[in-house]
């Protein structure tokens, strides 16, 4: 299951309505309805970082590294030294 912004609402939508609901019925107390949004919340939050260290992880499972090494030209040829006023 992907952890979008769309699919997070969505759970913290329906958590944050069908809580309150069992509440005004009895089946729960306001301290336990505290302790399950507060569950909700950081289990979203768990799961959502455990997505992001997996995109973050290399997808290179041997180990091999491509060469990117870059040539750069020198644009400072025929400029005069730069010159600190007072030195």
């Amino acid at each position: 299951m992907r952890f979008t912004p769309e699919v997070r609402k969505a759970i913290y939508a329906a958590a944050a309505a069908l809580v309150p609901l069992l509440v005004a019925l009895g089946f729960l107390t306001d301290e336990q309805s505290q302790h399950i949004l507060s569950a909700v919340a950081a289990s979203l939050a768990f799961f959502t970082s455990i997505m992001a260290i997996k995109n973050v992880a290399p997808n290179n499972p041997q180990g091999e590294f491509e060469d990117v090494t870059m040539e750069f030209e020198d644009v400072t040829e025929g400029t005069d030294k730069p010159v600190i006023p007072g030195t």
